[in-house]
């Protein structure tokens, strides 16, 4: 755990921040719940009370689920040539191990959701540029960033963050499992990633394997 110190936005005053940059779920359960509702990257002055999102490096490691994400805000763009540079013994490799690099704590949390939820992210992501085309008509500036996967106990869906319907609702499109199916059994093949290595998959790297037009 690595500890600094922030400027608070609202009064000024310093806030001590204890940085945990590495995130073991199998031995400390607790920091999982944290990213999940929103509160492992919040910080609070302890003067005004205002709270701030402070987000940093984080790898965040889920044995059971075999999935390891490397969270790295605005990260230089050989880190991934960096990330998989070491090559793995093939006695070690295991297919169903997952690696990501992801950007912020929302693309961290979609990835644990998916994991948890048996769902493929390359699919997912094709999903997302799909729904972008279906609404263009309606909302044109739309883009698959802009879209997140949720999951909640008797509902599957995507968030279209800053966009509501005609009665000022949040919009949401729900997930259709045919249509998953589909896409997941169609275009798989063209979005292979090696075996454990990381992959940066979002819509960037979507477009350079499928054309969704």
């Amino acid at each position: 755990m690595e500890k600094q110190k922030i400027q608070c936005q609202n009064c000024g005053t310093d806030i001590p921040v204890n940085m945990t940059e590495f995130v073991d779920i199998s031995t400390d359960p607790v920091y999982k719940e944290k990213i999940m509702d929103g509160s492992f990257f919040m910080v609070k002055c302890p003067s005004c009370g205002d709270e701030t999102l402070v987000e940093y490096p984080v790898m965040y490691m889920d044995p059971s689920k075999k999935l390891t994400v490397y969270m790295v805000p605005d990260h230089e763009d050989d880190l991934l040539d960096n990330l998989n540079s070491l090559d793995v013994p093939e006695t070690d490799l295991d297919p169903e191990a997952e690696f990501r690099l992801v950007n912020c704590s929302s693309e961290l949390l979609e990835k644990i959701l998916l994991r948890d939820n048996n769902r493929d992210d390359r699919v997912i992501e094709l999903y997302k540029a799909l729904i972008c085309e279906n609404i263009k008509e309606d909302w044109p500036d739309v883009t698959p960033d802009a879209i997140l996967y949720y999951k909640e106990p008797d509902d599957e869906y995507f968030i279209i963050w800053d966009y509501v319907n005609a009665a000022g609702e949040q919009l949401t499109v729900n997930l259709d499992e045919e249509l998953y199916e589909d896409l997941k059994t169609n275009y798989i093949s063209a979005m292979d990633i090696p075996l454990n290595k990381y992959a940066e998959v979002n819509n960037a790297w979507l477009l350079e394997r499928v054309n969704v037009e």
